[in-house]
Order: C-alpha cells, then structure tokens, then sequence
C-alpha cells in the first residue's frame, strides 16, 4: 500500500527553520499511516491537540514523546509494508540539536572538520586543498556566472548556501549543512558535496560527510555506494572513517 499524503497546512513565515524541519519529517512519518491524528494521539496517551502542535511546528515533544509517536507509526506501516522515510535516530537527532548546550559534545551535529579525527592523511590532503582555495568565494555578477560542472546539474541550494556565508550567516549556512546531511536522499548526497567542491567551499563539503555519517549505518552504505557510482572515492572513504569515529565516540559516552 503507497503512503497517503494528506493536505498540511503551511508553516507560518517566523518559524525557525529547526522547528520547520522537525515537523517536516514528522509529517512525513505520519503520511505513512492511515490512523488519523486523533487514533495517534491516543496510542500515545496525549490530546490531539499536542499532537497537532508538533506536526504545525508550534511546539517540540520530548524525546520520549518522539519515541511514541514513531513507533505508533512504524507499527502500521509495517502491518502495510511501507518503509518510513525517517529513522528515529533521525529525528532525535534533529530534535536533539535544538537542546545543543545540553548535550555532551559527542552528540553534537559535526559542523566542523577535526584535524586529528582522521589521522595526518586527511590533515594533509585538506591543506593541500586549502592552498588553492579561497575562504568564502564572492559571487560573480549574475550576467558573468559561469556554470560548474558537477553531477546532476549541481546542488539547488548552492547559491543559498554562499549567500549565507557571504552575509556572515555562519550559524544558518551550518544548519543548512547539517539538514542537507542528515535528511536528503543517498543519491542526493554525492551531488551537495560535488556543488560544494566545485565552489571553492571544500570545509562545507566535508561537514557534509561528517554529518552524513552520524545517520543510521544502512544509510551511512547506501551513501558510501553512491559515492563511489559517482566517482567520489576519497569521500567514500572520509564518510566511513568518519562514521568509525562517531560510532566509538557513541559507545565511549
């Protein structure tokens, strides 16, 4: 049985981007099911209300709160056969990051490359890289731009992404990293890193990897695999170090 999508509302325009996010993703989850939000709620032991809160983003649930909604969810679409488009190590970390000062520094999103996580190899391939970069690249007047040539026609969000760090918007340009990452397909991935790349923004294109290799370890494959249908090997092989790395900080906290 295919997934139902039902008509959602839109967010309203002050809504952070961390709560657009989150409920994005929940309400993906719960198209996978037909039980209404009145049956979920009641699984979940909470008023519809609250639960029609967290999918219009204006209040989060706890962690334990995702836990239930989720598994209620997951439980009839597996009755069904549909696969949900989100794990729950997904959303709790998407959740978790909004709670950044409270959490050990482990679970923090990797926005930033750590010279001695990956050993002196990837030390001195990023300065080789970064002698012949520039920092922040200014775009050129549009009449003057000339296309990159990256894989499937480059990332959509390139341009927003340079604006942002053109405009010293360094705390979005990482979110924007860090969702791109954790939530767009596999096959996507390759892509965003290959944009980045292209544009002089290498430090953007590994914090694309290290994110991407905090997801699940079926995912964290699936993205090494198309990786390497792309061509991209030395990135395969920093998303799986970085995945090793993040797995033995995980068992080690």
């Amino acid at each position: 049985m295919a997934p139902r999508t039902q008509s959602w509302k839109a967010f309203p325009p002050e809504c952070p981007d961390e709560k657009r996010l989150l409920a994005t993703c929940l309400r993906k989850v719960k198209d996978c099911t037909d039980l209404t939000q009145q049956q979920v709620a009641a699984e979940c032991g909470i008023a519809t209300s609250t639960l029609n809160g967290y999918l219009n983003a204006r209040n989060q649930p706890t962690s334990e709160m995702l836990r239930r909604i989720y598994h209620v969810v997951k439980k009839d679409a597996d009755l069904s056969g549909v696969l949900l488009p989100h794990s729950l190590r997904e959303l709790e970390a998407i959740l978790s990051s909004q709670t950044d000062d409270l959490r050990p520094a482990s679970q923090k999103p990797a926005v930033r490359i750590s010279h001695r996580s990956h050993g002196t190899k990837y030390a001195r391939r990023r300065r080789s890289r970064a002698n012949k970069r520039v920092r922040v690249p200014v775009p050129p007047l549009r009449g003057d731009r000339h296309p990159h040539t990256v894989l499937g026609g480059g990332w959509t969000g390139l341009e927003t992404l340079i604006d942002r760090l053109l405009r010293h918007q360094t705390q979005d340009a990482f979110f924007m990293i860090w969702q791109s990452a954790m939530t767009l397909p596999a096959p996507e991935i390759p892509n965003v890193v290959a944009s980045c790349r292209s544009a002089g923004l290498s430090d953007a294109a590994d914090a694309v990897i290290t994110n991407a290799a905090r997801r699940d370890l079926e995912a964290v494959l699936l993205i090494a695999a198309c990786f390497h249908e792309a061509h991209q090997y030395e990135d395969a092989t920093l998303l799986l170090s970085s995945a090793t790395v993040a797995a033995s900080a995980a068992r080690g906290s």
